[in-house]
């Protein structure tokens, strides 16, 4: 049953474009029930003087006007596509499928990443990012360790959440092999606790580096490239660190044309106040390199939670990110990393 799902979600179905099976439908059973209005109490329904009467109305043979009458119903759709797979990859898709399908009863998913390779660590905290999955990361001496919260630790859609979580699981092995993954799940309808654990092993075709964004963030970097400002815009490639306190990933860097001094932005967006506060200690303990938070108003938290004369600046919106409040931060945070 599991490779046959899998290979269904290869197909494409679609309903047939030449017909209208609603109105079809209309004609037929009105002529069907005009007909049998007129029959005498003895006399037998013919369907095929109706069925002819709807061909002709809608320029198809009798037959055809059977096979479209319920054309729209999903198991009566036409497979147009198919995105064809050979044996071993289907086999692999599916042991890949049955460890996705664990991670959809997580509480937590501890991953550790031993010597990542550079493009692997920058495409799995930009997915992280992307499917807008709560996270804390911390720097360990040869790579870091990333906890993530499950689907079970949240009040909000498990199914949802669950799959989004499920579609890192084959981003790690672009990380290197050196990784491990535990997560602890609510297992079987009565929901027992379990332990699941993973260990890396590298694929030939592990996906490459992408530059796929947020969607609000990718908004604000096209909108950012199309005002005239001192600053330029692209995506961030590098980990804000500092031992002992936390580790950020920021979703764009800001270099300004004249002095080449860059600061750092990350949109928090709703993720978690708990998130907000995370990164407001890591400006506090020290972080040196000047950054800005994005915020949404949602979470209830106050810009001035950070000193206007300190290197990090958080930047609390609502509805869309404004990329000229966003420039404004950014003088601000370049402001603060100099005095």
């Amino acid at each position: 049953r599991g490779l046959r799902k899998l290979v269904e979600d290869r197909c494409v179905f679609a309903v047939r474009d030449d017909v209208d099976p609603p109105a079809l439908r209309r004609s037929v059973f009105v002529r069907a029930a005009a007909a049998r209005h007129a029959l005498g109490d003895d006399d037998a329904f013919d369907p095929e003087p109706v069925l002819a009467a709807a061909a002709a109305e809608f320029g198809l043979s009798a037959e055809d006007v059977r096979e479209a009458l319920f054309a729209d119903l999903k198991e009566n759709h036409v497979l147009t596509a198919f995105d064809p797979i050979g044996g071993p990859a289907l086999v692999a898709a599916w042991e890949m499928a049955q460890k996705q399908a664990v991670l959809l009863r997580a509480v937590r998913v501890v991953v550790t990443l031993r010597r990542p390779t550079p493009g692997g660590l920058r495409l799995f905290f930009r997915r992280l990012k992307f499917h807008r999955l709560l996270y804390r990361a911390t720097r360990l001496s040869d790579g870091c360790r990333i906890e993530v919260d499950g689907p079970f630790s949240l009040f909000r859609s498990v199914t949802s959440y669950g799959l989004r979580l499920a579609l890192l699981l084959p981003l790690l092995d672009a990380c290197g092999p050196g990784w491990t993954l535990d997560a602890d799940v609510l297992w079987g309808n009565r929901r027992r606790p379990a332990t699941f654990h993973l260990e890396g092993a590298p694929l030939d075709d592990a996906p490459g580096d992408d530059e796929r964004l947020p969607d609000e963030v990718a908004r604000l970097l096209d909108r950012f490239r199309r005002i005239e400002t001192p600053w330029k815009a692209e995506v961030a490639r590098t980990l804000l660190d500092l031992p002992g306190v936390g580790l950020c990933v920021p979703d764009l860097v800001f270099t300004h044309r004249s002095t080449g001094r860059r600061v750092h932005f990350e949109v928090l967006g709703y993720w978690s106040r708990e998130a907000v506060w995370r990164r407001v200690d890591l400006v506090h303990g020290g972080l040196a390199e000047p950054v800005v938070f994005a915020v949404s108003s949602r979470l209830r938290v106050a810009e001035d939670v950070l000193d206007v004369d300190l290197p990090g600046q958080l930047y609390v919106y609502k509805g869309a990110i404004s990329a000229r409040a966003v420039e404004e931060r950014l003088d601000a945070a370049l402001a603060g990393a100099q005095g």
